[in-house]
Formats: C-alpha cells, sequence, structure tokens
C-alpha cells in the first residue's frame, strides 16, 4: 500500500524590492548654425573643436564656394548659450554667428 506523505514546503518570504529609478541629470544643449570662411570644412572643424571641446557635434550644412563660405550645425552638450557664444567670440574671429537654441536634455548620472 502505498502512503502519502506530506512535506511542508518552505517558503521564503518575498521581500520587498525598492524600485529602481534610473538617474538621470538635466543638462543643457545648445544648437546653432555657424558660418565660417573657407571651402574646406577641416579647418573649419579643427577650430570649432578647439573653441568648444569634447561636447560637441558638427554637422556641415552647406558648403558655398561662390563665396566661400562652409555653414555648420553645431550642438554642445553641458554649457549654457552664453558660454558657447563667448567661447566662439573669443576663438573665431570672422565667424558669423546663426540661430541659436538652448534647450534640456536628460543624460545619464
Amino acid at each position: 500500500m502505498l502512503q502519502s506523505t506530506v512535506t511542508r514546503a518552505t517558503l521564503r518570504p518575498r521581500g520587498l524590492r525598492a524600485p529602481t529609478f534610473s538617474t538621470s541629470v538635466r543638462v543643457p544643449l545648445v544648437t546653432l548654425d555657424v558660418t565660417v570662411p573657407g571651402t574646406s570644412s577641416a579647418i573649419g572643424r579643427r577650430a570649432l573643436h578647439a573653441a568648444l571641446g569634447k561636447n560637441l557635434q558638427l554637422y556641415v550644412v552647406s558648403i558655398d564656394k561662390r563665396n566661400e563660405r562652409i555653414t555648420f550645425r553645431v550642438e554642445v552638450v553641458s554649457r549654457t548659450l552664453d558660454e558657447v557664444i563667448s567661447a566662439l567670440a573669443g576663438a573665431l574671429d570672422r565667424a558669423i554667428l546663426g540661430r541659436a537654441v538652448e534647450s534640456m536634455v536628460r543624460r545619464p548620472a
């Protein structure tokens, strides 16, 4: 004859887990158009990187060979609009600054 045995199952109580939130920080993002003299984008890129540092993204918007000008779209993270404009004004003497927009983006902490 088969006899059933009942064993007491050991249940582990589930503890309450603390909610995990991704910590993010809001930092400024400045986007502006900069027109510099020249027909090669390499010289303009070097000058913009020297003025604004590593938190910089550059896009070539247009190359005007007739007037010898190149327009870049510049995006700088972690700097305010005033800081970007003063850095460009100090480093580039013949640059034309165009439309500028300052916004906030979230970055992981």
